[in-house]
């Protein structure tokens, strides 16, 4: 509210690396110092008034204590007047100043202090939600050991190019994005997604800057520059995420200045009605102004929003949930409906091929060798299947020519000689001579009897089909019961997969409704379309494959997206581990910090409006107007705080 908090530097640098001098750290707790040493002042100078101290003394530290308390206030102000703008600090000196005027300093530097102390409570908790993202950013280390034709050399990150090999010992933290290239480990990976079991890492695996390496040597090639990598977008995000506020959030800021304005005037007002209506004395009727002054000042309505927000952000970071602003949190407290893609998320994404169907004439391993050869350049779930069954059963895929791939249809491709197409089976028609389809729709609809996906190859007009099976996340239904629990009224399901697949797999999770044989185009139709009907929706998908559903979502989640670029750029919420336990718990996150809003605006607003009267109204005593104005600013902000402490995803 009174001081910037901190900005985290990305340059990537050795300079840039977030450190805390001692300056920062001074400049950071100004707030609390300033505070604190006007409450010792205006601890002594009450003291001194019960206690007979001399009467110059005692007034000379109430006035050191006001000019101390005011110090935060003052550069405000000063901006805010230069720009003719009445703000919130403008109205606390006001009402300060004016009560030493009429003979009351005490209460004037009570009021600066005690808005001071709020103010220092709203930077520390501004600090708090900064503390993961910093504690992160340090985690990073300042340069690495790059392995060059001349031997092992200590170089700093930014200075390191694509390509290098860099060496991470037991120990150490893995310096920035890379490949493994040698040795084998497990890493901890938990300052990123929050998951405290360690992964195996071997070679070809990624491995993420910031984590740590627990027990074996990995050499790492880079391919991502320290600006570029997963965290460095993290902290970025995050960073950002502080701006997008929530729409409560920007209605207070926008009204702010008008209100500021019209508490003056109302003020103003009711000490003319006072003297000049109800007889009440000059000196009162300016006191009771005063008062009224004071307590429509807007301090808690002001922070009442954005530190709750700040706060649940924060402790969402820690647990490896990146929310990109409190405007996401606010819309999905309010959704009522929950569209989930299919494979990958609700399902494991580990699909496997469980069998191959082989048409006249074609035999199992020559047709997985020649799929392979047209699989082996896809990232598709199911080419990673077939990838895999090839390594299972220790076969080579066979050399590619004139490889072409439609999406959301299937590729093309010449091997060993023949023509070769793989697809989706309702595509395949084109591609299989007549005489074999009805064979071939036959044994791809005992496949689809069966709960289990489809995919044709055609080997030179001749058609196979593999059939893939996956399964369903062990906390799947678990996690759809949880948000019905919370108030989602409806579930939704979107699939590529063909619809007696999607129909196996809905009917085990008791969704409301599914869609299946979707392109990526339909699926942001149908996701449409359930808006149009249903209201806002929450979009949860891996992040890849389904990233412009989550973009066109009112708000999108993706699951399981270290790593994914994709995911980073196009979902508001982002779960970095692969739980999906973490949406569950993300949309309660969203509910408990718009139930604290709520909470804060009902506290803010009644206790403007009983004060204004009781002060209006002479019935109350002008320190304790002070005291329960402020008063309420520090519940307020003690109440955000609390989303500090909420439970760990998953549990």
């Amino acid at each position: 509210m009174l001081f910037d908090s901190p900005v985290i530097d990305m340059d990537g640098d050795r300079a840039s690396v977030f450190l805390t001098p001692a300056s920062a750290v001074i400049e950071r707790r100004m707030p609390l110092i300033i505070a604190f040493s006007a409450g010792v002042l205006l601890a002594v100078s009450f003291i001194g008034s019960r206690f007979a101290l001399p009467r110059p003394l005692v007034h000379l530290t109430t006035m050191l204590a006001f000019a101390v308390a005011a110090i935060p206030a003052l550069s405000s102000v000063w901006e805010s007047l230069r720009r003719l703008r009445i703000d919130i600090d403008v109205l606390m000196l006001l009402g300060a100043g004016l009560a030493a005027v009429i003979g009351s300093p005490f209460e004037g530097a009570l009021l600066l202090f005690l808005f001071a102390l709020s103010g220092a409570l709203e930077e520390f908790a501004l600090d708090r939600t900064q503390s993961a993202i910093v504690t992160l950013h340090n985690l990073v280390p300042l340069d690495a050991i790059v392995l060059r034709d001349s031997g092992p050399v200590r170089v700093p990150l930014n200075r390191i190019a694509l390509g290098e090999r860099v060496l991470v010992r037991p120990g150490d933290r893995v310096p920035l994005d890379g490949a493994v290239v040698e040795g084998a480990s497990s890493v901890n990976e938990a300052a990123i997604t929050g998951e405290s079991v360690p992964r195996d890492k071997n070679i070809g695996d990624d491995v993420y800057a910031g984590t740590s390496n627990l027990n074996g040597r990995l050499v790492v090639r880079v391919t991502k520059s320290s600006r570029d990598t997963t965290l460095a977008r993290i902290l970025t995000l995050v960073t950002e995420a502080r701006h997008q506020r929530a729409a409560v959030q920007r209605l207070i800021d926008r009204i702010g200045p008008v209100y500021s304005t019209s508490v003056i005037g109302v003020s103003i007002v009711a000490g003319v009605v006072l003297h000049l209506l109800f007889a009440v004395s000059g000196q009162e009727s300016i006191r009771r102004a005063i008062a009224v002054l004071i307590v429509g000042s807007p301090c808690a309505l002001i922070i009442a929003t954005p530190v709750a927000y700040l706060a649940a952000i924060g402790a969402a970071a820690r647990r490896g949930v990146l929310v990109k602003g409190g405007v996401y949190l606010e819309a999905l407290a309010r959704a009522r409906v929950v569209v989930f893609d299919k494979t990958g998320t609700l399902t494991t994404g580990r699909v496997r091929l469980v069998e191959v169907i082989c048409g006249d004439g074609l035999d199992e391993r020559e047709v997985l060798r020649l799929a392979g050869a047209v699989e082996s350049s896809s990232s598709h779930p199911l080419a990673a299947a077939v990838m895999q069954a090839l390594n299972d059963r220790k076969l080579e895929p066979y050399p590619v020519q004139d490889l072409q791939y439609v999406p959301g249809e299937g590729a093309s491709a010449r091997s060993n000689g023949r023509r070769l197409w793989i697809g989706k089976p309702k595509s395949a028609a084109d591609h299989i001579a007549p005489a074999h389809l009805p064979r071939f729709r036959d044994r791809v609809d005992q496949v689809y009897r069966g709960g289990r996906a489809a995919s044709a190859f055609v080997v030179d007009g001749v058609p196979a089909v593999l059939a893939f099976e996956d399964t369903l996340r062990d906390n799947a239904r678990e996690t759809i019961q949880r948000l019905r629990d919370a108030g989602v009224r409806r579930v939704a399901m979107l699939t590529g997969d063909h619809e007696s697949v999607a129909s196996a797999i809905a009917a085990q999770l008791s969704v409301d409704e599914f869609h299946a044989d979707l392109l990526p185009d339909a699926k942001v139709k149908a996701a449409e379309a359930l808006r149009r009907k249903h209201g806002a929706i929450i979009m949860v998908g891996d992040g890849v494959n389904d990233a412009p559903t989550l973009a066109a979502a009112d708000v999108g989640i993706a699951i399981g997206s270290i790593g994914a670029d994709v995911a980073l750029e196009a979902a508001d919420i982002v779960l970095m581990n692969n739980n999906l336990d973490g949406v569950a718990w993300v949309h309660r996150q969203a509910q408990r910090t718009a139930r604290i809003v709520r909470q804060n605006l009902t506290l803010a607003i009644g206790v403007i409006v009983v004060l204004a009267c009781f002060a209006a109204a002479g019935q109350i005593p002008l320190p304790i107007a002070v005291i329960g104005h402020e008063g309420s600013t520090v519940l307020v902000a003690l109440n955000a705080l609390r989303l500090l402490r909420s439970s760990a995803a998953g549990n």
